[in-house]
């Protein structure tokens, strides 16, 4: 299965390349979590912010939040739209498409709890 992700710029020298995509193969079969943390989410993809903290929010091709990732945590924290099948979440071509939101030093606790909202 191909991952097309994306993800947003954190500052302004970052802009020049944006929207930093990159095809990902990944095995079928994957459940969504599992295929988060196979991409290297949240290291190595993204960059790392001053201070070691930062938040993010994987979202699918149509919006939804499907999980939550700090610089500061080891692994993704999936929301509950994040669970189960990756297949599920691809396009008519086969391809999964993910963009990674950047959230800034919003405490990831608290992004957390505002998805589960």
């Amino acid at each position: 299965m191909r991952i097309h992700l994306t993800r947003d710029s954190v500052a302004a020298g970052d802009d020049a390349d944006a929207p930093h995509a990159e095809t990902v193969p990944l095995p079928d079969g994957l459940d969504v979590p599992a295929a988060l943390t196979a991409l290297g989410l949240p290291r190595p993809r993204l960059p790392s912010i001053g201070g070691g903290r930062a938040t993010w929010v994987v979202r699918g091709s149509d919006g939804t939040a499907l999980a939550v990732l700090a610089q500061q945590w080891p692994r993704p924290r999936p929301l509950p739209a994040g669970q189960g099948p990756l297949a599920r979440l691809a396009g008519a071509d086969g391809d999964v498409r993910l963009h990674v939101e950047y959230r800034r030093q919003v405490d990831p606790e608290a992004e957390y709890g505002r998805l589960l909202g």
